[in-house]
């Protein structure tokens, strides 16, 4: 078993990798209390149904996996049907799926009844590097991903690297995205060691190395508001492009492809590209630049004609840079 400390003094928390995890889960949480399961209907049901019988949740659905279904109406319906079922503020919502599903679950989890207690467990590679990690919750507007939302840290987060075994390739690949992120803002030997191997092997390793990373930055700066900006990386191009694409390009597809625009003539864009196409991952796209250019206007951290951006000169050292919306207008 792996442990990783999220410290944030009273709202810290662990996250737990252990292979064949849910068929153990009374081991990691208590099971005698009030449960509301939200999960993906993609996700095999067999994952799922390991703990159903032992958690006796209130209610369990399952709902359209997809970006589309961090909406305002999604969240709305689900919070209805909480309040027929008659759940309350002693109950604890637990995210079963990908980022998705922990972004939905963990929004209404911060919201109802002015919040409930929510636990993850995710089941993508990318929401176990990633977006479980931190507690940013969220859903989407009709012009801006992530535009309504809040910081809501879980409980605990329960990470079961045997679900990764019926992902398909192209999930799995989308989370290696966010992989290959980490090593290039804060872990040089990660990066290295994904460049020069298959991130098959050992897999419960790099997981625990992008937990790691992302927890000590979370740890330093909870809100966002600092050094925690440098995990967009290839974000700012790469959120655009999901939106431009209406979805079609996943999250880790797009970052991807913001990678590559942002790692243009350093020292290691080969490379980067090479590894890039090893887990055939996009590095470019076809776009409408004033699209794109209106999108990044809008972009969360953009103020006036002002944007933080995040450069990474050589592998491992990833910085803030303040530039203006100009910036790109250029490097398009």
């Amino acid at each position: 078993m792996k442990k990783v400390l999220v410290n944030l003094k009273e709202r810290s928390y662990s996250v737990i990798i252990q292979q064949n995890l849910l068929d153990n889960i009374e081991n990691y949480i208590d099971t005698n209390q009030e449960f509301v399961i939200f999960s993906d209907d993609f996700i095999p049901k067999e994952h799922i149904n390991k703990i159903i019988p032992k958690l006796n949740p209130k209610m369990v659905e399952f709902i359209p996996h997809g970006e589309h279904s961090k909406s305002m109406e999604m969240a709305y319906s689900l919070i209805n049907l909480m309040i027929d079922k008659r759940v309350t503020r002693g109950a604890t919502i637990i995210a079963f799926g990908g980022g998705v599903i922990g972004d939905l679950a963990g929004f209404i989890a911060s919201v109802y009844m002015r919040g409930l207690d929510y636990i993850q467990i995710p089941t993508t590679l990318l929401s176990m590097v990633d977006s479980s990690v931190g507690g940013k919750v969220g859903i989407n507007a009709e012009n801006m991903k992530n535009a309504i939302g809040s910081f809501k840290q879980p409980k605990v987060v329960l990470v079961d690297p045997t679900t990764l075994k019926t992902l398909d390739k192209k999930q799995f690949n989308n989370g290696v995205a966010e992989v290959i992120k980490y090593g290039l803002i804060a872990g040089k030997s990660l990066y290295e060691d994904l460049m020069n191997n298959d991130i098959h092997d050992h897999l419960d390793d790099y997981i625990y190395k992008c937990v790691k990373i992302k927890a000590d930055i979370v740890s330093k700066d909870e809100l966002d508001l600092g050094i925690r900006q440098i995990l967009n990386y290839g974000h700012t191009l790469g959120h655009a492009l999901e939106q431009a694409s209406n979805y079609k390009l996943l999250h880790g597809e797009a970052v991807s492809i913001g990678m590559a625009f942002m790692a243009k003539n350093k020292s290691f864009e080969d490379n980067l590209i090479s590894m890039l196409k090893k887990y055939n991952l996009p590095t470019s796209y076809e776009y409408n630049k004033d699209q794109i250019l209106k999108l990044i206007e809008t972009d969360k951290k953009a103020t006036q004609n002002k944007l933080n951006i995040i450069m990474v000169d050589s592998v491992g050292k990833g910085y803030i840079q303040p530039t203006t919306i100009d910036y790109f207008i250029e490097k398009l």
